[in-house]
Formats: structure tokens, sequence, C-alpha cells
């Protein structure tokens, strides 16, 4: 109920399957695809044989995202460029973007969307969730305008009647090994604090968990 069966493998299904909808070979791009989140949204875009290219911070959650989680690419936003890797990755544009980031590398997808794509918006940990307005928007929203392109969020409360379609479906992508998890453990609650800062520095692979005792 931490991972798969909770908030976060709620979040992906209701997002990806309601919001996204991708179709097979469509490209999708899930960033934060090495998340609690992303992963699982990344996985399940995957299980319905649509292009999957993740975004991630670091060397190390790329090659899991591509390795284990079986997507086919991941560009490294701590080095890679990333506009001139989504020309190269998505030549013919971006059907689906699953946003876990927003800032920049939300510009970055909107300048390469296909016609009528959808993007969701799932977070944006870019903001660092101060409680504050970001200085500025997206620059370049009209593309969606342009690409006659989607914006829409969501929230997996939303859908608490559907919650046993969505643990059957996950529980049959997990059984069959479509989708595969990765989780971050902290021991003892005193670092708690600490994984939480960390989330927001990129330290964590897969979901971050507090162990308290043992």
């Amino acid at each position: 109920m931490l991972g798969l069966f909770g908030a976060t493998g709620l979040t992906a299904y209701f997002g990806m399957t309601d919001v996204c909808r991708p179709e097979p070979a469509e490209t999708v791009v899930v960033s934060a695809a090495a998340g609690a989140t992303g992963a699982i949204a990344a996985q399940i875009a995957k299980a319905r044989d649509a292009r999957v290219i993740g975004t991630a911070g670091g060397e190390r959650k790329c090659r899991w995202a591509v390795e284990t989680a079986g997507l086919d690419a991941c560009i490294d936003h701590t080095s890679d460029d990333v506009p001139a890797e989504l020309a190269r990755l998505a030549p013919n544009g971006i059907d689906v973007y699953f946003d876990n980031v927003g800032g920049d590398l939300l510009e970055a997808v909107l300048d390469r969307l296909a016609l009528h794509a959808r993007v969701v918006v799932c977070g944006g940990v870019a903001s660092g969730y101060r409680g504050e307005m970001p200085a500025t928007g997206p620059r370049n929203y009209l593309q969606l305008g342009l690409r006659r392109a989607r914006m829409e969020g969501f929230v997996f409360l939303d859908h608490v009647d559907r919650f046993p379609e969505a643990f059957d479906a996950l529980a049959t992508w997990s059984a069959n090994g479509d989708i595969v998890l990765e989780e971050s453990v902290a021991k003892g609650l005193t670092q708690a604090p600490a994984a939480l800062a960390g989330l927001f520095r990129g330290h964590n692979l897969g979901k971050q968990l507090v162990r308290v005792r043992g």
C-alpha cells in the first residue's frame, strides 16, 4: 500500500490510462521516470505497447529505467542536452507527456509535441513545492494550441469507485513482470527529514520509504 497499490500506483494508473491514453507505437515521455510514480506510469505505457522515453537525474537512474524497467530510452537531465535528445529520440513528435516535474523540462517537451498530443499534470517537483508562485509559467504554452494538444490535471481520489479495477490491472502487470519496483529505504524516524529533502535533490531511486524501527 506504500507503493504499487497505494497513492503512487493509483496516480500512475489513472493518469496514464484515463488522461494520457497511449496507443500502441505512440511516443510517450515520462519525467522522473525512476521515481515512485513516474516509474510505474512509464511501465504502464510500455505494457500498452507504446514507445517510452524517460527522463531522470543521473546515469544510475537512467540505466535502471532502461535495463530494469524496460524503457526504450532515458535522458539524463543533469548532463544531456535535453531539447537535442528529445529531437533525436522523438523526431516525429511526442504524443503523450506524463509530467512530474514542470519547469524547463515541460517547456522542452511542449516544443516537441505531436498533433493532438496529451499532457497530464501529475507533479511539479522542479518548483520545490515551496508554497509560493513560480516566477513564470511555461513561456511556450501556445504550442498546445498550435499542436491542437490537451493539457489536463487530475487527482487519483476522483476515481475511488474504480480502485478495484486499478488493483486488478496493477496486480496483473506486476505478476507478469511488466511492472518492477525499486525502493529507497531510510532507517530510523530521525532520518525522515533528510529522506524528504532528498526527494527534491534526486537522491531516491523508486519509492522513498522510512523504516521507523528495525
